[in-house]
């Protein structure tokens, strides 16, 4: 199956800010995005919390579960250059039904909720450039459903350590399990034969 060619969010942000024109445009931009180093294991939302700021990662891993029942279910792995929030809970300002932690020591760029606001809704150029993130953080999310719809558990395995961007290895099987909708007896069973035929 053929998918879109995965572009990550923080290299368009770092090449759209070397073309800002305006110093006034490069100041604000500088000054509300905020470089932060986060340890291992930190959790910056939880249940129940409004999700503050969005997060460009430029190193580490970072993931979002949900409960169901008592097994949490991983819903998204980002890492290098990729673009993460609680996305109901940070745009509509909202009790999050997700946690975000960390699962590697992450460096990454913030912008609060209200400095994403203000940037958007006064600076066409920023407007410009939110809308490009969000269109390829759509197309993102769209390719992964064509996986979950199209393939079978063996082959989203396949698929998945497969991805140049795949976190394998780097963290533990089970949260790569729920992620991909199977249990980590199945996915640690699939994974012997996708390594044995790769």
């Amino acid at each position: 199956m053929q998918l879109s060619e995965e572009i990550k969010p923080l290299q368009h942000l770092l090449e759209a800010s070397k073309f800002m024109i305006s110093e006034e445009i490069k100041e604000k931009f500088q000054a509300n995005l905020k470089r932060f180093v986060i340890p291992k294991g930190r959790m910056l939302v939880g249940f129940g919390q409004v999700s503050p700021s969005l997060y460009f990662i430029e190193k580490g891993v970072m993931r979002t579960y949900y409960s169901r029942g008592t097994e949490d279910i991983t819903s998204l792995l980002v890492s290098e250059g990729d673009i993460v929030c609680i996305a109901e809970s940070f745009l509509m300002q909202k009790p999050s039904s997700e946690v975000l932690e960390t699962l590697e020591d992450t460096t990454v760029y913030a912008i609060s909720y209200e400095s994403y606001r203000k940037m958007v809704e006064e600076d066409a150029y920023m407007s410009k450039l939110a809308l490009k993130l969000l269109e390829q953080h759509l197309i993102n999310f769209t390719d992964k459903i064509k996986v979950f719809k199209y393939l079978s558990v063996e082959e989203r395995i396949a698929h998945y350590v497969g991805q140049p961007s795949s976190l394998f290895r780097r963290i533990p099987d089970h949260y790569i399990a729920t992620y991909l909708g199977t249990t980590p007896a199945t996915f640690s069973r699939c994974l012997k034969t996708v390594q044995f035929h790769s």
